[in-house]
């Protein structure tokens, strides 16, 4: 009897192993350094299609996209199975949660909305009670998509229009709340026949914060889930920061190394690859301008060495960390229908920004410098005219690559020089000494 029950509860586990449980984890076991979403910004009233609607944007730091952008090469190389072995799962994603609250975040109606169903119930997942009842509101974002992880800025509308039904009014027999069960009534008006939420809010000032939910699946194990920190708050309304334009002293150059030609073709023609690095001043103010309805992108733009003009090219030109590729498909001319894959590629970026709210026409940034296989460092400068084209400091090739001004005297920097001449010095002078001690030595 005592065996036949140890086979039941054996066979029980087994059964229960197989569910997709819920299961916390400590961040510190994924593969990149979990953190709270960055520089979030929100605008109100000037994108959306209500009249609450509000545009909220966020970013995601250099390490946590250059992750998922290696996840993505994986999958198109074929590698992603080793790549899923080296990162110890099956999967791997990340999610955005968006809590909200009207005018006081500590008030027990119209505050902070999170509550502990938003982490997850063992068995129903992200926002749901233990008998599979949504326990949020139309308003709660718990398991908000990412556009795509792999890039800096992410953005999405949020507290949209709410229908007349369970979204508005809520389900007490589910105690799935409505938005109408998280404010009160004077801090809105709602017109049932035309379906229409409005909020004041030259009177009121709505709130946000947001916090990553990654989820890691195994096969055989329960999914887990890993929480990184609130973020700042940010807000729209009454006592909201009032975003405006950028000037060009805010964008800085594209911070670009490691140019390298890849197996990958377009068109018949090579794809170069480099790597972006995204600082904290541009990460910060290309959500902001997101929010605001603008946008910043950066423009890649090469010449194969000896060609005179550069050419804008084709490719990655959404900011992300990381690796960015671009095809040589638009370097092809009459004379060179395609690029051979030898071919010397110099290459340089800027970033664009355009804002119509505020702006007739774009804004760039500087270059940033020239880079090649194997060199960081070209040394270009805009010609005169700034029409796009670039002209080295020494068209004959002969500015010094040490000093960068010398004429290199028979091939090698003047400093080389001296540094011979310092030399041959010491090795005279040592010469003397030993020859003038020998001689005493001898008498």
């Amino acid at each position: 009897m005592l065996k036949r029950i140890l086979s039941m509860a054996l066979v029980f586990v087994l059964l229960l192993s197989c569910l997709p449980v819920f299961a916390s984890a400590e961040a510190g076991d994924l593969p990149f350094d979990l953190v709270a979403p960055a520089y979030i910004a929100a605008v109100h009233g000037e994108v959306g299609d209500s009249p609450t609607t509000t545009a909220f944007s966020y970013s995601l730091s250099n390490e946590m996209t250059e992750f998922f952008k290696d996840m993505e090469n994986a999958h198109l190389d074929g590698t992603i199975e080793q790549f899923m072995e080296n990162t110890g799962c099956d999967d791997i994603w990340m999610s955005v949660q968006i809590d909200w609250a009207l005018d006081d975040v500590n008030d027990s109606v119209s505050g902070w909305h999170y509550t502990e169903y938003w982490d997850g119930d063992e068995y129903f997942g992200l926002g749901h009670d233990s008998e599979g009842n949504a326990r949020w509101s139309e308003w709660d974002i718990v398991d908000g998509g990412l556009d795509n992880a792999t890039e800096t800025v992410q953005n999405m509308w949020i507290t949209r229009g709410v229908p007349n039904d369970e979204r508005w009014n809520g389900n007490p027999e589910t105690h799935t709340p409505g938005v109408k069960d998280q404010l009160r009534p004077e801090q809105y008006t709602y017109d049932e026949e035309a379906e229409e939420l409005r909020i004041d809010y030259t009177e009121h000032t709505m709130y946000f914060r947001a916090r990553f939910v990654v989820t890691v699946r195994k096969e055989g194990e329960p999914d887990r889930y890993y929480f990184s920190d609130w973020s700042e708050t940010t807000s729209v309304g009454k006592d909201s920061e009032k975003l405006g334009p950028l000037t060009k002293a805010d964008l800085d150059a594209p911070v670009i190394t490691g140019l390298r030609m890849t197996d990958k073709e377009f068109n018949g023609n090579p794809i170069v690859a480099f790597t972006l690095t995204v600082p904290e001043k541009l990460a910060e103010n290309a959500t902001k301008v997101e929010a605001d309805g603008g946008g910043i992108v950066i423009e890649v733009w090469a010449r194969v060495k000896g060609d005179e003009e550069f050419t804008e090219l084709q490719g990655d030109w959404i900011i992300k960390a990381g690796e960015m590729e671009s095809a040589l498909f638009n370097l092809a001319n009459e004379e060179r229908q395609t690029v051979p894959k030898d071919s010397v590629i110099e290459l340089r970026c800027r970033y664009r920004y355009d804002h119509t709210k505020y702006l007739d026409d774009f804004i760039y940034s500087d270059w940033s410098k020239t880079i090649s296989f194997g060199t960081d460092d070209i040394n270009y400068h805009t010609s005169p005219g700034g029409d796009g084209t670039e002209t080295p400091d020494d068209p004959a090739g002969k500015t010094c690559p040490i000093c960068h001004f010398c004429p290199q005297p028979l091939g090698l920097c003047i400093f080389i020089w001296l540094l011979i001449i310092l030399v041959v010095i010491i090795i005279v002078v040592v010469i003397i000494v030993v020859s003038k001690k020998k001689k005493k030595t001898d008498k």
